[in-house]
C-alpha cells in the first residue's frame, strides 16, 4: 500500500458507518432547506438576506452535519484501527505513525469538506442565479463561506481525532466540549484582556467565524482575515500534535482485568 493507497483508505475508512451516512444526509436535507429558504427570500425581494444565505449555509452544514460526522467518525477510531488492525497493516506496509495519522484526518477533513464546502457552493449558485442584478457580491459571500468550510474542515478534523480518537466516548465528548465550549465561554473576558482584535480569536468557533467575516462585503478586514488564518493554523498544529499523542496512547492497550 503507498501513500496514494493510504489517503484512500482513509477517505474510504471516514465514512464507514451509518452515522457519517447519517450526518452526510442531515447535511443535504441542510441545503435543500437553505435553497427553499432562499427562492423564499428572492421571491419577496430581500436582496440583502437573500444574498447571506451561503454564509448561514455554512455555518448550518459546519455546526450541524458536519460536527456529526466529526463525532461519528473519530470517536474511538484510533483505538478501533489497533483493535481492528488497521495501524498495524500501516506499520508493516512501512509507514510510519505520522503517515497513518495523515491519512486519518486528512480522509476525515476530506469528508468535511465534500459535504460542507460543496453544499454552500449548491446554496452560493442558486443564490446567484436568483439574484437580481450584479452578482458581485454573491460570489465574494460564497468565497467566504467557501474558505469557512475549508478552513473548518482541517481544523476540525484535527480537533475531533484528538478528543476522540482514544478515550472512551464520555471522555471524549467531555474533551471535546472543553476545547469548543469553555473558550467561547470566557470570550468576554479575552477581549478584556487581550489586546484589540485578538479577543474574539481565543475559541475555535471564535477564530473560524472571524476568518469569515473578514472576507465578507460588509466587513472586509484583510489584517483581521490574516489574524484569524494565524491563529486557526495554530490551534490545527496543537491540534495535529496531541492527534499524534493520542495514537500513542491507543497502542498501548489496557490491561485485562485479574
Amino acid at each position: 500500500m503507498d501513500e496514494g493507497g493510504l489517503r484512500a483508505l482513509g477517505r474510504a475508512l471516514a465514512v464507514r458507518g451509518w452515522q457519517p451516512r447519517l450526518a452526510v444526509a442531515v447535511g443535504v436535507l441542510t441545503v435543500l432547506a437553505m435553497v427553499f429558504l432562499e427562492f423564499k427570500l428572492a421571491r419577496a425581494n430581500d436582496t440583502d438576506a437573500a444574498r447571506d444565505v451561503p454564509l448561514l449555509a455554512s455555518s448550518a452544514l459546519a455546526w450541524g452535519a458536519g460536527i456529526l460526522l466529526a463525532f461519528a467518525t473519530a470517536s474511538r477510531v484510533l483505538t478501533r484501527d489497533r483493535d481492528e488492525g488497521i495501524l498495524l497493516l500501516c506499520r508493516l506496509r512501512g509507514h510510519r505513525d505520522q503517515a497513518y495519522l495523515w491519512s486519518r484526518t486528512g480522509g476525515l477533513a476530506l469528508a468535511l469538506l465534500s459535504v460542507i464546502g460543496s453544499g454552500t457552493l449548491v446554496v452560493g449558485i442558486v443564490t446567484a442565479a436568483l439574484a437580481r442584478g450584479p452578482v458581485e457580491l454573491t460570489v465574494q459571500t460564497t468565497v467566504a463561506g467557501l474558505v469557512f468550510a475549508l478552513a473548518f474542515s482541517g481544523l476540525m478534523a484535527a480537533v475531533a481525532v484528538a478528543a476522540l480518537g482514544a478515550r472512551t466516548r464520555a471522555g471524549g465528548y467531555m474533551a471535546l466540549l472543553m476545547v469548543l465550549a469553555l473558550p467561547e465561554l470566557l470570550q468576554p473576558l479575552s477581549v478584556h484582556v487581550l489586546p484589540a482584535g485578538w479577543g474574539e480569536l481565543s475559541s475555535i468557533p471564535g477564530a473560524l467565524g472571524a476568518l469569515r467575516t473578514a472576507l465578507i462585503p460588509s466587513h472586509e478586514d484583510l489584517a483581521g482575515f490574516l489574524r484569524a488564518f494565524a491563529v486557526v493554523l495554530v490551534f490545527t498544529a496543537l491540534a495535529l500534535t496531541l492527534a499524534r499523542r493520542a495514537v500513542a496512547q491507543a497502542d498501548v492497550p489496557k490491561a485485562a482485568p485479574p
